[in-house]
């Protein structure tokens, strides 16, 4: 029977630690971005008086405040590269020109 290898955080080289991390956070990013694709759909309808976009708004509101304390602990640790910084800026941005127009 053959056992399965498991690899402890601690014992990987410290490149592959970094390359975990940065995946941990693109994951995250592509979670805030889906979220602020969602948000901007629900906005719009309900801008048009849709009720059932409406009432989803608590929903929506506890989601965007625990992505936000993430992505913000994220940045203020210095944990995100330039790169994950900019698609952060530029989703904000998308927020901000969609609820201004």
């Amino acid at each position: 029977m053959k056992r399965n290898k498991t690899i402890s955080i601690t014992k990987v080289p410290e490149k592959n630690k970094e390359n975990l991390i940065t995946d941990k956070w693109d994951k995250k990013l592509n979670d805030y971005d889906n979220y602020v694709k969602e948000y901007l759909l629900h906005y719009k309808k309900s801008l048009k008086g849709n009720t059932v976009s409406l009432s989803k708004y608590p929903y929506l509101k506890v989601k965007s405040e625990s992505l936000n304390k993430k992505l913000n602990k994220g940045i203020m640790k210095k944990l995100l590269t330039k790169k994950q910084l900019i698609k952060v800026f530029n989703i904000r941005k998308k927020i901000v020109s969609a609820c201004c127009n």
